[in-house]
C-alpha cells in the first residue's frame, strides 16, 4: 500500500523537525527556588537548592575558616562575612540559576539572579569575593577595590591562595 503524501503531511513534518531542532539547541539548564525548594547558603560562593550543588560562576569568595584583617588591621572571620552577604542578599527571595557547566566537583557552574539582580556580580561589586580566573566581572571588581569595599578595606590573602596553603598544610 503506498502512502499519499499532501501539503498538511509535509507541513506537520517540516514542523515537527523544526520543535525537534529547537528542543536540540536548548542546552541551557535553569535552576530555580521555591517556598517548596529554597536556597541553602553554603559559603560566599556556594549554594544549594535540592540536590543541585551550585558553585557561582566566575567567582571566588573568602573559605569559611578564612580570616582577613580590616582597616584598623583586626583580625575578622571574613568568610563568615562572605556567606552572611551572600544569606542578606538572597534574602529567602527566589532565585534562577542559569547552569554553564559543571565543575571538577560535579558541581553546577551558575550565574544566579534574584529577580534581575546578577547575585555573582553583586558579590564582587560588594567586595566580599574576587574575580575567578576568566571571570566577566572585572569592572564590578575595580569598583570595589577602588571604594574599598569588603575584602578590599584592609589585608586578605587571595581565597585561591589560602585554599593552596591548606592542602600544603595537610601533606606535611
Amino acid at each position: 500500500m503506498s502512502k499519499i503524501y499532501t501539503p498538511y503531511n509535509t507541513l506537520l513534518g517540516a514542523l515537527i523537525l523544526t520543535l525537534l531542532g529547537l528542543f536540540s539547541t536548548c542546552t541551557a539548564q535553569e535552576i530555580a527556588s521555591s517556598p517548596n525548594l529554597p536556597v541553602k547558603v553554603i559559603d560566599g560562593d556556594s549554594l544549594e537548592i535540592g540536590n543541585n550543588r551550585i558553585r557561582l560562576a566566575g567567582i571566588d569568595a573568602p573559605e569559611y575558616v578564612q580570616y582577613c584583617k580590616n582597616a584598623n588591621k583586626q583580625k575578622y572571620n571574613c568568610g563568615i562575612e562572605a556567606k552572611n552577604y551572600l544569606e542578606n542578599l538572597i534574602n529567602n527571595s527566589p532565585i534562577t540559576c542559569k547552569v554553564h557547566k559543571k565543575d571538577q566537583y560535579d558541581r553546577d557552574l551558575c550565574t544566579c539572579y534574584k529577580e534581575k539582580t546578577d547575585i555573582n556580580a553583586e558579590m564582587v561589586r560588594s567586595g566580599y569575593a574576587l574575580v575567578y580566573l576568566e571571570s566577566p566581572y572585572q569592572k564590578e571588581q575595580k569598583e570595589a577595590k577602588q571604594n574599598k569595599r569588603g575584602l578590599w578595606q584592609g589585608h586578605f590573602m587571595h581565597p585561591r591562595l589560602f585554599r593552596r596553603l591548606k592542602e600544603q598544610q595537610k601533606l606535611n
